[in-house]
This record gives C-alpha cells, structure tokens and sequence, in this order.
C-alpha cells in the first residue's frame, strides 16, 4: 500500500505498508525537515510499476512526481510552473491515455490549461490553450472522461463560458464540442451526473431557455442534445444532484419536475422515454 501520513516530524509525505511481511516505511521525505509534501492532494495515478503523483517541495511548490516501486527511486517529473509556485497538475482532471498521463497545470504564463506526459520518454507539454493568454481553461472542472481515443472535458475558452470540449489525443485535435448555453453562460456540463452508454455521454447541464435539465452527445456523430425537459421553464430539475447510475440501458438519477421535490427518475435510452420512477416523500417534499 502506498500513502500519504504524517508521522509527526517530517509532515505529510508518502509511505508504504507491505502486506505480506507487516512492514511499514517512509518512501520519500520530499519536503525536507517538518513541512510536509502532501503527495497526491491533487492527483495520483499508477502506470506499470510507477506511481505518478502530485507533492510539494520547498524550491518549486506543488508538481508532478513520480515514484517507481521496483527499484524505490522517486523524483521530481517535470517543474511545469518554474519557481516556488507550483503548477498544482491534476486538481480537476487525470486520464491515462496508453502512456500518456493528461491532465491540467498552470506553467504561470497561460493560465490552468490541459498538458500531458509521455511516461515512455518522459517528455511533457502543453496539449491545448483553450483560454488564450493567460486565463484559465479549467479543463475537467465539472466533468472529465475517455471516450476511445478522445478526452471530453469541460473548459472554458473565456468567451464561451463552461462548455463541453474534447481532445482527440490520436491527432493532437482540440476542439468545443457544443455550445448549450450560447452566448457567455456556464452550461457546466456533467457537474452532477455524467454516464456513457455505448458511444453516447448523458449529463446535466443548463441552457438559457430551460435552466439545468439532461443532455446527451453521441460520440459518433458529434451530435448533442436535451434529453428531457423534466422542470419545465427555467427552472431546474438538477438530474443527477444526489445519485445516478446505469442499468443495463436505463439511467437511474435524482431529480426535480417542480411539483414533487427531489425524486427517484428514470431514462431509457434504447426508447428516449423518461418518466419519474417513485415518489417517495408525497407531495412536493424532496426525498432526496
């Protein structure tokens, strides 16, 4: 087991718990003395026999590092933000793509943009400046998945506000895949609920004219659509705000049509029908 603990002298640093033999160590004192590094407060993933994580050091602030198991060497991967600042990769969004680790960083010049880093050769870049300058693109803020060889994410351009966008890492491609709420406003694609079904993303998000309701994109067309209006209006029903999970065909989620509260909906995908399931707490009382 590999974790993060403080054992009262050396701050928060990274350990390990062989299981087999009951042996407990310190891997690493990379923040040295008592302040601590905090490994993996922003990001950990494990590629072969390598951990890559986030951690702070004295002389260049939260970055990403790497520890490789086999052998027990760790190091610093890449100082994307140079100095004492801190580049704080993976604080909203990771994917292992292959070898290739995306996720987002800000180098202190173009903002919070999404980079990556080749674990085969060891090189790391800038994929995509989606906020042009030095504004923040936020890549993964609300959602974050892999379709395929595609990375759909929400970001914001600075013109556009939160909308769905995608990375296709086959061909470097980096593109807006739809604009719900057009104009300046956040769609905030996925921030409760977000689910794939064969090659098609269903998640909440708000337009102008309905407020928060279920959207869907099919990967294969590029196409993206309301799923269903369940608060009619501008108010909204905020799917997913409290549970949603798949099963077999059928989305399960929490939502509000206004009348009811917060109850227990349901969507076919194979037919588009959505219905409320249960109403459980009577009345427009949420059951939540």
């Amino acid at each position: 087991l590999y974790f993060s603990a403080n054992d009262g002298s050396s701050g928060h640093e990274l350990w390990a718990h062989d299981t087999s033999n009951a042996s407990t160590w310190r891997v690493a004192d990379i923040y040295s003395g008592t302040g601590g590094s905090y490994p993996g407060s922003y990001m950990e993933i494990l590629v072969g026999d390598t951990l890559y994580f986030s951690a702070n050091d004295p002389s260049s602030g939260h970055e990403l590092w790497a520890h490789d198991t086999s052998n027990a060497s760790t190091w610093q991967v890449a100082d994307i933000y140079s100095g004492s600042a801190g580049s704080h990769p993976g604080q909203y969004m990771q994917i292992l793509v292959g070898d290739t680790l995306y996720f987002d960083a800000n180098d202190g010049s173009s903002g919070i943009e999404l980079w990556a880093h080749d674990t085969s050769n060891a090189s790391t870049w800038r994929v995509a400046d989606i906020n042009s300058g030095s504004g923040h693109g936020y890549p993964g803020q609300y959602m974050e998945t892999l379709v395929g060889d595609t990375l759909y994410f929400s970001a914001d351009d600075g013109s556009s506000g939160y909308e769905l966008w995608a990375h296709d890492t086959s061909n470097a491609s980096t593109w807006r895949v739809a604009n719900i709420y057009s104009g300046g406003g956040d769609s905030r694609p996925g921030q409760f609920m977000l689910i794939l079904v064969g090659d098609t993303l269903y998640f909440d998000a708000i337009d102008a004219s309905s407020g928060m309701e279920l959207w869907a994109h099919d990967t294969s067309n590029a196409s993206t659509w309301q799923v269903a209006e369940i608060y009619s209006g501008l108010g909204s029903s905020n799917p997913g705000g409290t549970m949603s999970f798949l099963v077999g065909d059928t989305l399960y989620f929490s939502a509000n049509d206004g009348s009811s509260g917060t109850e227990l909906w349901a969507h076919d995908t194979s037919n588009a029908s959505t219905w409320r399931v249960a109403d459980i707490r009577s009345g427009s009382s949420d059951s939540n």
